[in-house]
C-alpha cells in the first residue's frame, strides 16, 4: 500500500520546486483517499547514479511508481525502458518514447509556448530570447520546440545567441542569464523564461539596467505559480495544471494496481492536458 515517486534531478533543493510540489500534492491527495502512502526516491541524472532510483521497487517497498525525470534524453529513455523490462507498474510525467508500453501524463507545453511566442510576435517583437536550466527537462524541451515553431511560422530566423540554458530553477540564475542577454550589442526586446522562477530573475535584471518591463523589454514565465499574479508587474505566463497532472497520474496508477477504471485513455496510453496563456502586465 505504498507508491513510489522516483525523481531524477540534479538540483539540491529539488523538493522545493513549485511544480514538483504541485504534482506530489495531486498524487498525495489521491493516494490518501485510497489508503496509500507515498515514498520519494531521488537520484541525479547521471548513468552512475540512476540504478539507485529502482531500489524501492527491487526491495518490494512500493507497489508501483511515478517517474519524474530530468537529464539527457538518452538517460530518461534508459530509465523508462529499465522500468518496462523490470515489469513494474508505473506512470511517467512526460511524453514517453514511441512504441514503449507505458502510461504517460503530461501537459501541452509545446502548444502553450507556441501561443505565448505568437503573442509576443503579434506585439511586434522580433528579438525574442528563451532561457531555461542546465539540466534538460522534457517539458522545457517541449516549450523550446513551441518557441521555435512560432518563430518559424513568423519567418523569424533562430538566433542561438538568444537561447541560454544555465543554472537551476532559481531567480538568481534567471537574473544572470537575462543580464547576459541584455548586455548584448543587439539585446532581445522580449525574454521567454522556462518557468516563473527564472522570470522573477529576468525582471530583476531588467530593472538593474533601468529598463522598464514591458515597455523596454517584455518578460514571460511558464507554469503560473501562485505568486505570478502578485509580482510587479504581474507575470504573463502559461498555466500548467501541475496538481491535476499528479492527481490524474495517481488515479491511473492505482487503477492499474487494483484493476479499476483507468482515467488515462487506452489508445496509446498517453494523456496530454491543456494549458492556458495568462496575459498580464509583464508582456
Amino acid at each position: 500500500m505504498t507508491l513510489g515517486f522516483l525523481v531524477l534531478d540534479e538540483g539540491a533543493r529539488f523538493l522545493a520546486d513549485p511544480m514538483t510540489d504541485l504534482i506530489i500534492a495531486g498524487i498525495g491527495d489521491v493516494a490518501r483517499d485510497h489508503g496509500y502512502s507515498l515514498l520519494i526516491q531521488a537520484a541525479r541524472p547521471d548513468p552512475g547514479d540512476i540504478d539507485g532510483l529502482f531500489a524501492p521497487l527491487l526491495e518490494e517497498r512500493v507497489d508501483g511508481a511515478f517517474l519524474f525525470l530530468s537529464g539527457p534524453p538518452s538517460i530518461r529513455r534508459r530509465t523508462i525502458r529499465r522500468m518496462v523490462s523490470l515489469g513494474f507498474v508505473f506512470v511517467v510525467f512526460e511524453q514517453a518514447p514511441a512504441r514503449v508500453p507505458v502510461v504517460s501524463v503530461t501537459a501541452d507545453n509545446r502548444g502553450g509556448a507556441r501561443a505565448l511566442a505568437q503573442h509576443l510576435i503579434a506585439e511586434g517583437h522580433r528579438r525574442i530570447a528563451f532561457i531555461s536550466t542546465r539540466a534538460p527537462w522534457p517539458m522545457v524541451e517541449e516549450r523550446l520546440r513551441g518557441y521555435h515553431d512560432a518563430l518559424r511560422e513568423a519567418g523569424i530566423p533562430r538566433d542561438p545567441s538568444l537561447e541560454l540554458s544555465e543554472g537551476v530553477w532559481a531567480p538568481a540564475d534567471g537574473s544572470a542569464m537575462a543580464g547576459s542577454l541584455l548586455g548584448l550589442d543587439s539585446p532581445p526586446t522580449a525574454i521567454m523564461c522556462g518557468n516563473d522562477l527564472l522570470a522573477l530573475g529576468a525582471v530583476r535584471a531588467a530593472r538593474v539596467r533601468k529598463l522598464r518591463v514591458p515597455k523596454d523589454v517584455a518578460v514571460t514565465g511558464f507554469n503560473d505559480f501562485e505568486f505570478a499574479q502578485f509580482t510587479d508587474p504581474p507575470l504573463t505566463t502559461v498555466r500548467v495544471p501541475g496538481y491535476e497532472l499528479g492527481k490524474l497520474g495517481a488515479e491511473g496508477l492505482i487503477a492499474q494496481l487494483v484493476g479499476g477504471d483507468d482515467p488515462v485513455p487506452a489508445a496509446g496510453r498517453r494523456l496530454t492536458l491543456p494549458v492556458e496563456v495568462r496575459l498580464r502586465g509583464s508582456a
